[in-house]
């Protein structure tokens, strides 16, 4: 056979296999099946504080006075709130522009407190913590204070349980002149933030 020929042969045999590789078929048994509708839902945290405002509305303090109050915390989402932050701002009213460096937040102690109950000395009721019994003016600096375990029943808040947090403010009585402070005041602001609980096998 001439060279010719057999070179023809060959690319004969290689473009018949090229077919049967390229548009050949074959038989094979075959199933399908679907799993179907799997859907994936945030859940959401919120928290409300009742009284919304106005828990203190104190006026004519003199140096000495106290103030007790009380105000429920909801869990009013669908998660765990594992954890409670509080941080304070404010505005200060000098009347007579004579604070000099010493305002009036300075001289307001806050207290986070075990109960409510009054026929307990106030002392006896203060949680032990380094924060407590801070002024208004150091606490805003702090920033953000984690107060989880300072109510009453917090482990964690499960959605629509409520929790209780009391609160004393104190003016401070340094024994000195304190007439700069006639006629001041504070806007004070309550910021709380709750925090979600870790992630968890589901």
């Amino acid at each position: 056979m001439s060279l010719k020929k057999q070179f023809a042969m060959t690319l004969a045999s290689v473009g018949l296999g090229a077919a049967l590789i390229g548009g050949g078929t074959f038989a094979y048994f075959n199933a399908t099946t679907q799993v179907k509708d799997n859907t994936f839902a945030a859940g959401t945290l919120k928290i409300g504080a009742t009284p919304a405002k106005e828990v203190f509305s104190i006026s004519n303090l003199k140096p000495g006075d106290w103030m007790e109050r009380t105000f429920n915390l909801k869990n009013e989402g669908t998660l765990d709130i594992d954890k409670l932050l509080l941080s304070l701002d404010y505005t200060i009213t000098d009347e007579n522009n004579d604070a000099n460096g010493d305002e009036f937040a300075d001289n307001l102690k806050v207290y986070f407190l075990s109960s409510d109950n009054s026929q307990v000395p106030l002392d006896e009721r203060i949680i032990l913590s380094p924060l407590n019994g801070k002024t208004l003016k150091e606490l805003k600096a702090s920033g953000q204070l984690d107060i989880s375990s300072w109510g009453t029943i917090w482990k964690n808040l499960k959605p629509d349980a409520s929790e209780k947090i009391f609160m004393a403010v104190k003016f401070i009585d340094d024994n000195k002149d304190q007439n700069r402070f006639q006629g001041d005041g504070v806007n004070l602001t309550f910021n709380l933030e709750g925090k979600q609980a870790a992630g968890e096998r589901r």
